[in-house]
């Protein structure tokens, strides 16, 4: 059997899979396709985001120490960029739905800046946004000791709503802002 013909026959069993008869969505379209509810009550999309440069971060509220220090991370680097910190918008994204409503995610990142915003999916839109931006999560243990190991880097948005820059979790706060500097300069934002 040929490469091609054996590609077209799991492309075909992969959308025979689907419960709902249509392809899973992938890529960047998950940006415009996966609904999302947001710690300030609206429905949206990620592309819905767009006009604002975005600080994208991929975690879950009962984390014990990535998840926190990430956000603690995201104030100073606000503080860092002084005025130029109103034109960047900071999403955390949880990656545990099933405990982090959005009324929960408000009050989480609230302790931090009231200016973030959280979102919540379901586990298919999760996972298939994680996916579009190469992050990876997977759920450990059971009950009430559950966690994830979840990839710990910001994404940047540009205003475009396009991948800009990954900032990886050992990055300290000024190299973040020296490159977020450059990023909305050369945006015009």
């Amino acid at each position: 059997m040929s490469r091609r013909l054996a590609a077209g026959l799991l492309a075909l069993m992969l959308l025979a899979g689907c419960a709902d008869g249509q392809a899973p969505v992938m890529g960047q379209a998950a940006f415009a396709a996966v609904r999302l509810e947001s710690s300030d009550g609206r429905t949206l999309t990620l592309r819905d985001l767009q006009g604002r440069p975005t600080l994208l971060f991929f975690g879950f509220t009962h984390c014990p120490e990535v998840c926190p220090l990430s956000l603690v991370k995201a104030v100073q680097i606000k503080r860092l960029l002084g005025p130029a910190a109103e034109r960047l918008q900071v999403v955390f994204v949880t990656v545990d739905p099933q405990r982090d409503t959005p009324a929960h995610l408000r009050e989480y990142l609230a302790a931090f800046d009231p200016g973030f915003l959280g979102l919540a999916g379901d586990e298919a839109g999760t996972r298939a946004i994680t996916e579009s931006l190469g992050v990876s999560y997977r759920r450990v243990g059971e009950g009430d000791a559950v966690t994830f190991e979840h990839t710990a880097s910001w994404f940047l948005l540009g205003a475009d709503g396009q991948l800009q820059d990954v900032y990886g979790y050992a990055m300290s706060e000024q190299a973040i802002v020296e490159k977020l500097r450059g990023r909305l300069a050369a945006a015009g934002t």
